[in-house]
């Protein structure tokens, strides 16, 4: 009995200095009395922090080119032999001045006007972990580097800079955050988002 009446005191003063106060306040109260003072109040919790999470949407897709398209004959493809090299894009044919829009929510890594690419813009998907690079377009490109695009902001207008025979966008899609990435077909995700009316 005596070693409880010494230990409950240091206790309860280790567990909450409160505790201690309160037991020097009134220590001829019970010791539940006691602590039950040096408690906090419950602190209330908002109905809406208990909703369940909604469940995330999947990355929008929009389509690049934002009028009526034809993709051209088999030269056209990705793949296609150029003369000793391969074409590293899908050629997508449209009116000059035909807006252009990102594709997903993406950074710009990198625009400019690059000799036979003419005037482009590179855009990084870290959702999709590819480059987007959008070639000949009519003008420099509407987004700088560093700026954050969503997808189906405009970032230029379609034409025929730079090495090209007609009006199109020649697109790129590469791994990775670089323009010299490994390329993929642009082809699936071109039809894909065409279906989703992105």
């Amino acid at each position: 009995m005596l070693f409880r009446s010494l230990i409950t005191p240091l206790l309860l003063t280790a567990a909450s200095p409160a505790a201690g106060i309160a037991m020097a306040q009134a220590p001829d109260q019970p010791v539940s009395a006691r602590v039950a003072r040096s408690v906090p109040p419950l602190v209330k919790i908002a109905p809406r922090a208990l909703r369940p999470l909604r469940a995330l949407e999947p990355p929008r897709v929009a389509f690049p080119v934002q009028g009526t398209v034809r993709y051209g004959e088999a030269g056209a493809r990705f793949g296609t032999d150029r003369g000793g090299r391969l074409h590293e894009g899908q050629d997508v044919f449209a009116p000059a001045g035909t807006p252009l829009v990102a594709m997903r929510d993406s950074t710009v890594v990198e625009e400019g006007n690059g000799g036979g690419r003419g005037n482009y813009v590179a855009l990084y998907s870290s959702s999709a972990r590819r480059t987007y690079v959008y070639l000949h377009m009519r003008s420099p490109a509407r987004v700088k580097t560093g700026r954050r695009v969503r997808a189906g902001q405009r970032v230029g207008e379609l034409g025929c800079t730079g090495s090209c025979f007609g009006d199109h966008l020649h697109l790129e899609i590469r791994r990775g955050g670089v323009t010299t990435g490994a390329p993929t077909d642009p082809l699936p995700q071109l039809l894909q988002a065409s279906r989703t009316g992105g």
